[in-house]
């Protein structure tokens, strides 16, 4: 499974549409994306099922003859070039531990693939949307100038007393002060998306997540299967070692063997080429021989109290583990519940935010046939339109929570937008 993830990763283009195509090619992306193909190769290199190998050896040989003369009979070196091919019919053993290893170094990989472009488009639709907020603070801020300069100039017209004249010019300041800052955080939330998301792109739909295994719960898999491994390894250390071997001397100079040993049933088969040939063996008085073939067996047993307590620590790494996996069962039931909550909280607060404004844009339209009638002033327009302006800044601030509670939702499951994976 881990495999046809990681396939169709790397099979699916990385362009990402819309305001979310910046994440395409943020640095934390990329790197993700990097470990991945790492871990994916490191899978494929313990899966090959042969590999090759060529080694060569050099002595220079130095004697001291009696008599002298047989040492310039004697070769000055030897030379020997070994070919060898591993076979990996099937994983067992070693090859089968190395084989899960790389597959859980690959899931892990993609883990954190999830992790890293989860967070980032929380990062992005979380960016965007302060950025929409501050662009209504602007204008909501730019409103209450002008609602504040409408005052005063009306205390000024009706010759209001020096505290009303103070007050409103006071209250003109402190509305100047909220333009500036809300000019100011507009800048900063500008700033903030930069590489995260086009602002001047529209924001895709984002639906609920699908709802798989939760991020949390896989890590924690992972981590007891990784210690099963280590189990096993550690019980097989305890087992004893069988190793066979056929060798055959068609020459003095060329030997053919095949070896396989009980740790990891790989048989190997090998051809070396030496020179000097080896010589026959002498016989005093009876002539001599050389051998043609060789078959050995051997069998071999460590018994240490470092063995046996490492079987025992790897059992509690398991039994670690195991808890771990209970305790983030445990975790991930109450944190989905949370979120969950969070997110109909969520929904409640945007639906109160759109009566709100329902409630506003009324509330202005009575306001605005009354001015009509001469039963209103403009001053009670400007406030109307203000009021609606706030109306219309919470509205956007209840889809943008209800926007952020279902990207932690998102990371929670470790589920990429459709925008973001292709």
């Amino acid at each position: 499974m881990a495999r046809l993830w990681a396939l169709a990763l790397f099979l699916v283009p990385t362009l990402a549409q819309g305001a979310l195509s910046p994440l395409k090619d943020h640095p934390l992306k990329r790197q993700a994306e990097a470990y991945l193909l790492a871990a994916a190769k490191a899978l494929e290199a313990q899966s090959a099922p042969v590999a090759l190998s060529l080694q060569g050896n050099y002595a220079r040989l130095g004697y001291e003859c009696t008599p002298q003369a047989l040492c310039a009979s004697l070769p000055e070196d030897a030379k020997a070039l070994t070919l060898a091919l591993v076979l990996t019919p099937f994983p067992f053993g070693e090859a089968a531990d190395g084989l899960a290893r790389a597959e859980i170094g690959l899931r892990r990989a993609e883990l954190a693939y999830r992790k890293t472009l989860t967070a980032l488009q929380a990062q992005a639709v979380a960016a965007y949307g302060r950025y929409q907020e501050a662009l209504l603070g602007v204008r909501l801020a730019e409103k209450g100038v002008a609602l504040a300069q409408l005052a005063l100039e009306a205390t000024r017209k009706r010759q209001g007393s020096p505290k009303d004249l103070r007050e409103a010019e006071l209250a003109l300041k402190e509305a100047q002060n909220r333009l500036a800052e809300a000019e100011l955080g507009l800048k900063l939330a500008e700033e903030a998306a930069a590489g995260l998301v086009d602002l001047k792109a529209p924001l895709p739909e984002i639906p609920l997540p699908q709802g798989t295994t939760p991020l949390g719960l896989e890590e924690a898999r992972l981590a007891l299967a990784e210690a099963q491994i280590g189990e096993r390894a550690a019980w097989r250390n305890l087992l004893p070692t069988l190793q066979g071997s056929l060798s055959l001397y068609p020459s003095g100079n060329d030997t053919l063997s095949l070896s396989l040993s009980s740790k990891d049933l790989r048989p190997t088969l090998a051809y070396t080429r030496q020179d000097p040939a080896r010589p026959p063996t002498t016989l005093p008085g009876a002539g001599q021989y050389r051998t043609t073939e060789e078959l050995r067996l051997s069998l071999s047993l460590t018994l240490s109290p470092g063995l046996l307590a490492g079987y025992e620590a790897a059992k509690a790494q398991v039994r670690g583990a195991e808890e771990a996996l209970r305790a983030a069962e445990i975790q991930t039931h109450l944190e989905k519940a949370r979120l969950e909550n969070a997110l109909k909280s969520a929904e409640a607060s945007l639906a109160l935010a759109r009566l709100r404004r329902e409630a506003a844009q009324k509330a202005l339209e009575e306001v605005q046939a009354r001015l009509a009638l001469g039963l209103e002033s403009p001053l009670g327009v400007l406030q109307a339109e203000l009021n609606l302006l706030q109306a219309e800044l919470n509205l956007p601030q209840a889809e943008n929570n209800l926007r952020n509670r279902r990207m932690e939702l998102y990371q929670f499951y470790g589920e990429i937008l459709p925008e973001v994976a292709r």
